[in-house]
């Protein structure tokens, strides 16, 4: 099983936001991620890039996430 990172590109510096996130969607402006547990994390904001092989996902955040 492939559980990502989530991250947030902050200017120039990268902020860990959420752990073994299994899921991903879309809902208008907000980013939900989902972990192996089902809870849930809401994020305004867009997908920059996912990286498979490393397990990660960039994301840029709006101001009021």
């Amino acid at each position: 099983m492939c559980l990502s990172d989530v991250i947030a590109l902050k200017g120039e510096t990268e902020e860990l936001l959420f752990q073994n996130v299994a899921s991903v969607s879309q809902q208008g402006e907000r980013l939900i991620f989902s972990d192996i547990l089902g809870r849930q994390n809401e994020v305004t904001g867009r997908i920059q890039s996912i990286d498979l092989l490393e397990n990660i996902i960039r994301i840029e955040t709006s101001q009021d996430s």
